[in-house]
């Protein structure tokens, strides 16, 4: 997965929603950190990127939750990445413990991008990182208060997206929280997960598969990167916003909260002819759930 293009797609939005007082005092807790180990009090926050995972992501997380459900919790990150959010969570918040999972090789990369944005040696005790088939939890008797995924239901295959909620409703307790993020979504401006390469919106919809294939390869001039987000791409499984909610809601959970996003941009007309206005401009969803 394209890590830097989940983050850049965080949404203003959403940043605007998050209470300032979390991201304060993440932030003021990470330089107070740095200052007892001898660092710069600025490290880890340089980079925008890491940033972005290590100290907004876990703050919208603990404020769409509450610092209550998040301070002595279990938690487990679905669709963890290098674990980066994990990481942040587990710093700042006090959580019991954070479990973050991922199909791919990245949770094995969390301690060597910590050591070079934050100078750790080890990571915290209370992390722990583990790369899973898809469709599987780390441990079937696992349990958990909060979960959450980030930008990752977007990229899960249509065959695994009911069994994939089910899964992460069988490792919550009873009236656990549950938070699911999507952004930027299928049929939006930026939808294909490629607007650092391209900027034209909706390029996705409108350019014949193999000419917007042909394209990248053009652009990205590294193949292997090419390749890693042609697949990100083609593998997308075109989830809405309201497909997202039912099916939380059809597994296991009572919505409790949703958002979503929209982008300034004006449709074409004859995008407008195929698809539903709402879906071209709606960009991102966030949705809370309680399990039941």
């Amino acid at each position: 997965m394209d890590l830097r293009e989940r983050v850049r797609s965080l949404g203003a939005l959403v940043r605007r929603r998050v209470s300032p007082r979390a991201r304060v005092y993440h932030a003021m807790k990470m330089a107070f950190q740095n200052y007892a180990a001898g660092r710069p009090l600025s490290t880890g926050m340089q980079d925008p990127h890491f940033k972005g995972r290590f100290i907004d992501v876990p703050a919208i997380v603990r404020d769409w939750c509450g610092a209550s459900r998040i301070e002595g919790a279990d938690i487990l990150d679905f669709g963890c990445g290098e674990g980066v959010s994990a990481l942040g969570m587990a710093m700042a918040f006090s959580p019991k413990r954070v479990v973050g999972i991922d199909i791919m090789p990245d949770p094995e990369r969390c301690l060597s991008v910590a050591r070079a944005n934050l100078g750790l040696e080890t990571l915290p005790p209370s992390l722990k990182l583990y790369r899973v088939a898809p469709g599987v939890l780390h441990d079937t008797n696992d349990r958990f208060d909060v979960a959450y995924s980030w930008s990752v239901f977007e990229h899960v295959d249509q065959t695994l997206v009911d069994q994939s909620l089910v899964l992460i409703r069988s490792a919550l307790r009873r009236d656990g929280l549950f938070l699911a993020q999507i952004a930027p979504l299928y049929y939006s401006a930026e939808g294909s997960h490629l607007f650092h390469v391209f900027k034209e919106p909706w390029i996705h919809l409108r350019v014949q598969q193999n000419l917007l294939e042909h394209q990248l390869r053009i652009a990205v001039s590294d193949p292997v990167e090419a390749q890693a987000l042609w697949s990100t791409y083609i593998t997308l499984n075109k989830i809405t916003y309201q497909s997202l909610i039912a099916r939380i809601a059809s597994n296991g959970f009572e919505v409790v909260r949703t958002f979503t996003s929209k982008q300034d941009f004006a449709p074409p007309a004859d995008l407008l002819d195929i698809y539903h206005h709402d879906a071209l401009l709606t960009n991102q969803v966030v949705v809370l759930a309680k399990a039941v």
